[in-house]
């Protein structure tokens, strides 16, 4: 499996060198699950239950959670997954194909949103509990998301050595 290069370490803009690194994280998890048999996307090698393509579901589901729904304020409907725990579950009609267009969907319009302003604007909802109620920054929805594609990448490290004994970055 051929390492997926980081962003250029010259790179200096905060907002450029934030979405690089989300992008460099899509790319890695993408490889991770490229050459898994369909058997091996919906085979969970952990307690807990996961699979790849779950994992992959949930990471568009909070994508779209996070940009859609929190930060534009866009009526999303939710009751597709339904629950945080069905966003992890895969139908046996949901295809590993119309999952992963499902999430580079969700990326691309975090990009188009990311986009169209600056890091410092707020988001159209709050979260959090009363008193620390709050409307997050661009910056911080930006670096939540990252912060949970980087980590989900690292169990993608896991599971892909479990299933065939490929390791790398």
């Amino acid at each position: 499996m051929a390492e997926t290069p980081e962003p250029k370490p010259a790179m200096t803009d905060p907002q450029e060198l934030l979405l690089a690194y989300l992008d460099h994280n899509q790319e890695v998890i993408l490889r991770k699950l490229d050459g898994l048999s369909e058997v091996e996307l919906r085979r969970s090698r952990l307690p807990s239950g996961w699979t790849p393509l779950g994992l992959l579901k949930h990471l568009a589901c909070t994508e779209r959670f996070w940009i859609r729904f929190v930060f534009a304020g866009e009526d999303v409907d939710f009751s597709w997954p339904g629950t945080a725990e069905q966003e992890w579950q895969v139908a046996p009609d949901e295809t590993a194909a119309g999952t992963a267009a499902f999430f580079l969907a969700e990326r691309e319009h975090c990009r188009q949103v990311a986009a169209a302003g600056s890091r410092d604007r707020l988001a159209a909802r709050q979260i959090g509990q009363e008193p620390c109620r709050a409307r997050p920054s661009l910056a911080w929805v930006l670096f939540h998301l990252l912060e949970s594609f980087a980590r989900h990448a690292g169990h993608l490290d896991v599971v892909r050595e479990l299933a065939d004994g490929t390791t790398g970055k």
